[in-house]
């Protein structure tokens, strides 16, 4: 009986330290990580507007708007998440202030390649510039063979832009 309870006090001590370290690791690491990723998340603003100065309008707007850039004090750039086949895709879209898409730019893309990662090509990324994205036919502009990735990438479009329109002037 004495064995186990010795065991046990050890085993406790041994965890509770365990646990202390990666405490500690993880407060040390943790404001590293978070400027990376803020760097990483820069770089890809930049590709949309090279010059620009941002910042974080909001946050966790809803499950697809994750976050909302205002650049140079303009135009919006919504960071989205959307489902798609698979993994579903992230992407970046900038709006002017009139609801037309200034850009588009995918982050990433977990559907099938070649038939759902169309959405991460060039040419679906300029069949969207310009066009009106508070329109219900924006949403007729879907991908012949990938109908189930690009529609949602479109939503979340016509979310982001119904969202500037009502939340954001």
């Amino acid at each position: 009986m004495k064995k186990i309870i010795h065991l046990t006090v050890f085993l406790a001590l041994i965890a509770g330290l365990a646990g202390a370290a990666l405490g500690f690791a993880n407060n040390m690491t943790a404001p590293v990580i978070a400027a990376n990723d803020l760097k990483a998340e820069e770089e890809t603003l930049r590709v949309i507007y090279p010059d620009g100065e941002f910042e974080i309008v909001d946050q966790g707007v809803s499950d697809t708007i994750e976050k909302i850039f205002r650049v140079d004090g303009k135009n919006y750039i919504f960071k989205m998440k959307v489902s798609g086949y698979k993994d579903g895709t992230s992407f970046l879209v900038a709006l002017n202030d009139d609801g037309t898409i200034y850009d588009y730019v995918a982050i990433s893309n977990g559907d099938t390649n070649g038939i759902g990662s169309k959405v991460t090509e060039d040419d679906f990324r300029n069949t969207l510039k310009g066009v009106d994205a508070t329109s219900d036919e924006l949403l007729d502009d879907t991908i012949a063979g990938a109908t189930v990735s690009s529609k949602p990438v479109l939503e979340g479009i016509k979310e982001a832009a119904d969202y500037q329109a009502d939340s954001l002037k």
